[in-house]
């Protein structure tokens, strides 16, 4: 009987399906059919074992490849008639296994008709032999049926490894098209062999091998080559193998009891292949939910917490933590099962591991509240066990906060953001995560303040105060609210004489020697007062409200005044030198104002400042562009159903109320903020005209229409000026007729910032000063301005403003200041009437003459820019000229730019001050007079007005100068006028500048007043001596140890800036290290200098040394004073200082172990 015979039979009908099923399978495996009759079988020597460990993947065998085609061809023929060959033809056995060992040098066709065969003829030994394990009948063909498991199991393992090794030049969509077509084929025939695999592992292979070191041995032939299959990480992409090497993985742990092979296996992957980590925690999910083998992850957590790794290996730490991520997103239970032991990788010293292990927390807790969110029901019955294990877990985060990484504590941050992100609420832990936020702020590392940041702005996202009464978070106003329920909740208390008196203010909570005794209190008035109360009582109901309501807000306000708090700090960072750090700030400030936390304002306003600064963040955004966005969202962000003109006239007062209580470097910063958001177009005309009719509305009894308002509209507009001059054209009648007529008149603050606005006009190209298209001329108004008579000290700013408007807009500025110059003067010696002061009048004239002088200067500084422009553009287009203008430019390509650079210094340092026909020459010598008989021109602003001139004028000629500064600096060492002297700093710095010869002998007298009595003068010295040195304009004698000592300047501005300086000059050319032994020696010979506060200053100078180099240098320097001190508290001042160097050897360390004593063994 044929075996074609059979599978006809086969197909005749149900009733002999099972008969003829149990004969194909015995005919295919040359079993005995029964009734005495046998196929033949002779059985062939095949040892698993020893060709199992004879196998060498990098080996070449040598095999005859010459009739390749015939051979594959007859070893075809023979397993397609049956499997079973193999055990039957010792050839087809040998043939089988050169081809299998030869696979790397066979051709890809052929490759792929040997993978295919032996993965085809496995897979259909696999299933004859599961259906002879199904019918029970195997008992006799055990030895058979393992004999030919073995054998293909061999050819399977020497293909798949082969298959593993086999090159692909490039990876991904890198590949040549031939390399694609070459890895595509050759996963086809890993996921052919896999598949075979599958079948095979499915069997109850405990039945055919007896023992189990051979049933071991058998699987590892499949279990090692899947693993080397993982290490392509191309290969790991490919779902559907990755899905069938997981498939056979868990076939092999759970069916076969391979648990501790894979368990070493999972552990070398995550050593030694850093792509594997998150595939391993892939694979033992998927034995967790598929196949419920949690065994197998709870070991290997186990042995993990064992590890312990070495200093110098970061790859096995990494991995692990990588593992433990994704497991902790994967399967959080099982981690959470094996907490005690994982906790125990917190004590590792490695920060890679404790981030996993914060992280995991983190991913733990936000799984446990998914479920409880997703099965409210089972929330009741294992309540209190999950709370604690919340809690406990959070607890653990929290300790994370102050861990000495700053990675760890950066991870606990986000951990906890994560959380707070999530839907589900931890109201109770909240008010701990805001305080911990807050007090991350303070963190020395950028990357915990940034992210300190981020957690605040998610817990103000997601606070749980928004149910009642809005987000808002205004403190007044939910102070209100606590007031009011603590007052409905008093109405039910029982009231005695006591509390009454302790209500009024009669008794003190604080003594406790006053606490009411049982003699003060009357008893009876009380119980009367609660049986009282007692029938007044409502509902438990409504108390237990009361109550409620009360701890609520009391929350809420603990809440937001921790927000204020981080308000505060974050304000704080608004100028770190980490750009990110800022974006993030910036952010959170915008966010606190949306929900009115009442402080985010000062932080607001302080960002302003931030428009000056340049560069990008490491994203790419910079700080101004995303100042801009800010101000757009915080201040021209309309509701969506406004209209245009309620949009308009909104962004119009949004705009104004920034010029309230703004300060001079608040304005500056906001006009330049303010060109860009106009260059950006989001200030559209309509704005303007509000802001020009708000103007208009000026001295209007309407409160909308107030001075704050109107002063706010004109800055807006001049600032907005700035950018477009058109914008003052449209109300320079406005101007006129408001801001430099009556109303300008008696109201100052109006009439400076009108003539500051007027300024930035465009000019006509006439040379008259009559072509602005006014009723009215604006020099003339600007000028009777100037001539004003006026007891108000505001006058003084408008004079500035109105002498360079004259200077920006006339023609003629020298004529048209000299002509009323000449009626001021006139006024000044002339005042008949008793009413005014002659003083106020030379005052006025002094402060005219002073700024005349320095807008001449730089009037002629224009001038000179002016002519050389034309000059270059002479040159460069000769062609060009034409009739008109071609005497002109002959002129000036006659006369070189040395010639009139010479003309202009002639003229400022001769004829301004000294020439004859020069009116401002007259007014040297009465300044000078003034200044020098201070008792006998005794009047405060008469003095202040005469040395301000006398500053200006010496900053036009060095003559000048050099003659009246020992004048100047008696004045500026010897007036008791603070003011005087702050002028006379700034004076003093002003021609340290132009005149740097002269001044640079008398910069000790500048240094000085930064001991000066008033902190106004100091603060002003400091910021002069600032400038000075960090734009080169003086040099450092050794003055930088008073520099220095500001550093603990009790006040936090001086502080502040002095900090600032330094961080300035540590970036230009190794300052402090090259002025670090003058610094010291000034600070340790400063007897009036605690040794606390040298050493602070010392410690945080030194921290700008980073050079090892330079470390070294300085160290060596110090040690040679250490040896030379002359007394102990010089030894102690060097010896601090070489501690605080990062530089250590040898002799430093024995010359400060050795103490002072041995330099004074040595005297």
């Amino acid at each position: 009987m044929t075996v074609l015979s059979i599978l006809v039979v086969s197909c005749m009908g149900d009733l002999y399906m099972q008969a003829n099923t149990i004969l194909c399978a015995k005919l295919r495996l040359c079993l005995p059919l029964g009734s005495g009759e046998y196929y033949s079988y002779k059985t062939m020597d095949f040892s698993l074992s020893t060709y199992y460990n004879a196998f060498d993947v990098e080996k070449q065998y040598d095999v005859d490849l010459s009739n390749v085609n015939d051979t594959l061809q007859r070893v075809t023929n023979s397993l397609a008639h049956s499997p079973d060959a193999i055990c039957q033809d010792e050839q087809l056995l040998e043939d089988l296994i050169d081809l299998s060992h030869s696979f790397l040098s066979l051709d890809s066709k052929q490759r792929k008709q040997v993978a295919y065969l032996i993965s085809s003829s496995f897979n259909n030994a696999c299933h004859n032999t599961k259906q002879l394990l199904d019918m029970g009948d195997f008992m006799d063909s055990i030895d058979i049926l393992k004999a030919v498991l073995e054998r293909f199991g061999y050819l399977i393992f020497v293909t798949l490894s082969f298959l593993g090794k086999e090159e692909f030049p490039g990876s991904g969509n890198s590949r040549s098209k031939q390399s694609s077509v070459n890895w595509k084929t050759n996963c086809t025939e890993v996921e052919d062999a896999l598949a075979a695999i599958t079948t095979c592992l499915q069997l109850d292979l405990s039945k055919i091998f007896v023992t189990t070191p051979e049933k071991n041995q058998f699987l590892e032939m499949f279990i090692r080559p899947i693993f080397h299959l993982m290490e392509l990480p191309d290969r790991m992409k490919s779902i559907s193998i990755k899905a069938l090497m997981f498939r056979n993985i868990a076939f092999s742990v759970t069916r076969h009891s391979l648990a501790s092979v894979v368990q070493n296996l999972i552990m070398q992957a995550l050593t030694y292949y850093p792509h594997l980590p998150p595939y391993m925690a892939e694979l033992l999910f998927t034995l967790n939910s598929q196949f419920d083998y949690p065994s197998l992850t709870e070991d290997l957590l186990r042995e993990i917490s064992q590890l312990e790794f070495n200093s110098n290996d970061s790859n096995g730490p990494k991995a692990v933590s990588e593992f433990l991520i994704k497991l902790s997103e994967l399967s959080p239970r099982i981690i959470l099962k094996q907490m005690s032991s994982t906790a125990q990788l917190l004590d590792n010293s490695n920060q890679s591991l404790r981030c996993s292990v914060v992280e995991t927390c983190g991913n733990i807790v936000i799984d446990i509240l998914k479920s409880e969110a997703q099965n409210p029901e089972s929330i009741d019955e294992h309540m209190e066990h999950q709370n604690m294990q919340i809690d406990g877990l959070l607890n653990l985060l929290e300790e994370r906060f102050l861990d000495q990484n700053p990675f760890v504590r950066t991870k606990s941050i986000q951990a906890i953001t994560k959380i707070c992100s999530s839907s589900a609420r931890i109201p109770k832990r909240r008010q701990g995560f805001m305080l911990i936020a807050v007090r991350s702020l303070g963190d020395k590392s950028t990357l915990v303040r940034r992210n300190a940041i981020k957690l605040m702005c998610k817990l103000l996202l997601t606070h749980p105060f928004s149910a009642t009464h809005g987000t808002q978070l205004t403190h007044s106003v939910w102070s209100e609210r606590l007031k009011e329920a603590e007052s409905e909740l008093n109405k039910y208390m029982p009231v005695t004489s006591y509390t009454k008196k302790k209500e009024d203010g009669k008794d003190s909570d604080d003594d406790n020697e006053n606490s009411p005794s049982d003699s003060d209190i009357d008893h009876e008035e009380l119980n009367e007062s609660m049986m009282e109360q007692e029938s007044r009582l409502p509902d438990k109901a409504t108390l237990i409200k009361l109550k409620l309501t009360v701890q609520y807000y009391q929350d809420a306000i603990e809440f937001i005044e921790a927000i204020e708090e981080g308000t505060s700090v974050a304000s704080s960072l608004l100028f770190s030198k980490n750009r990110n750090e800022v974006l993030e700030a910036m952010d959170f400030l915008v966010l606190s104002d949306a929900y009115g936390i009442e402080n985010s304002q000062k932080g607001i306003r302080r960002m302003l400042h931030l428009v000056w600064m340049k560069g990008s963040s490491d994203e790419g955004k910079s700080i101004s562009s995303h100042l801009i966005d800010c101000y757009k969202q915080l201040f021209l962000t309309a509701p969506p159903n406004a209209s245009a003109s309620q949009t308009a006239i909104l962004f119009a007062k949004n705009l104004i109320g920034l010029t309230f209580s703004a300060s001079v470097a608040d304005l500056a910063s906001l006009e330049k903020l303010l060109c860009l958001l106009y260059e950006a177009k989001l200030i559209h005309n309509e704005v303007i005209n509000v802001l020009w009719h708000i103007y208009n509305k000026a001295g209007s009894q309407e409160p909308e229409y107030n001075e704050a308002n109107v002063h706010g509209a004109i800055i807006i507009l001049g600032m907005l000026s700035s950018s477009d001059a058109s914008i003052v054209q449209r109300g320079l009648d406005s101007l006129l007729r408001i801001g430099l007529g009556d109303i300008g008149k008696h109201d100052l603050q109006l009439c400076k910032f009108s003539c500051s606005t007027l300024s930035k006009v465009i000019k006509s190209n006439t040379n008259t000063g009559s072509d602005f298209n006014t009723s009215g001329d604006p020099v003339a108004y600007l000028r009777n301005i100037l001539l004003l008579y006026t007891e108000n000290t505001e006058w003084y700013e408008v004079a500035e403003q109105a002498i360079t408007a004259i200077f920006k807009i006339s023609p003629d500025p020298i004529k048209v200041c000299t002509d009323f110059l000449k009626v001021k003067a006139e006024q000044a010696f002339e005042c008949d009437n008793e009413q005014q002061s002659q003083a106020i009048f030379l005052s006025q004239l002094f402060f005219i003459v002073g700024h005349i002088g320095i807008q001449t200067i730089e009037y002629l500084e224009k001038l000179e820019t002016l002519f050389k422009k034309k000059k270059h553009e002479a040159e460069r287009k000769p062609e060009d000229k034409n009739e008109e203008g071609e005497n002109e430019l002959e002129m000036i390509g006659g006369t070189s730019e040395d010639d009139f650079t010479d003309a202009v210094i002639y003229i400022k340092e001769r004829e301004l001050l000294f020439g004859d026909n020069s009116l401002l020459a007259r007014f040297g010598p009465l300044v000078k007079e003034v200044c020098s008989n201070n008792h006998m021109y005794s009047d405060e602003m008469l003095q202040r007005s005469a040395v301000l001139c006398l500053g200006k004028l010496m900053c036009i000629s060095s003559k000048f100068c050099e003659e009246n500064l020992p004048l100047f600096i008696t004045i500026m060492e010897k007036s008791s006028d603070p003011v005087i002297r702050s002028n006379c700093v700034l004076g003093l710095g002003d021609m340290a500048v132009c005149f740097n010869n002269l001044v640079d002998e008398n910069t000790d007298f500048l240094y000085r007043r930064l001991t000066d009595d008033n902190i106004m003068v100091q603060r002003t010295c400091l910021m002069t001596v600032t400038f000075l040195i960090l734009a080169g304009q003086v040099k450092v004698k050794g003055q930088l140890s008073s520099m220095a000592k500001c550093l603990e300047h009790p006040d936090q501005s001086i502080s502040d800036m002095c900090r600032l300086f330094f961080s300035e000059l540590a970036t230009k050319d190794n300052a402090i290290y090259n002025g670090f032994i003058d610094i010291f020696s000034g600070l340790s010979s400063d007897a009036e200098l605690s040794k606390d506060s040298m050493k602070r200053i010392i410690k945080f100078l030194v921290g700008f040394i980073d050079k090892e180099k330079h470390q070294k240098q300085l160290s060596e320097k110090l040690l040679v004073r250490l040896t030379k001190c002359q007394t102990e508290s010089q030894w102690e001042d060097v010896a601090y200082v070489l501690s605080a160097i990062p530089y250590k050897n040898d002799s430093i360390t024995q010359a400060i172990e050795g103490g002072y004593k041995m330099v004074q063994a040595r005297d």
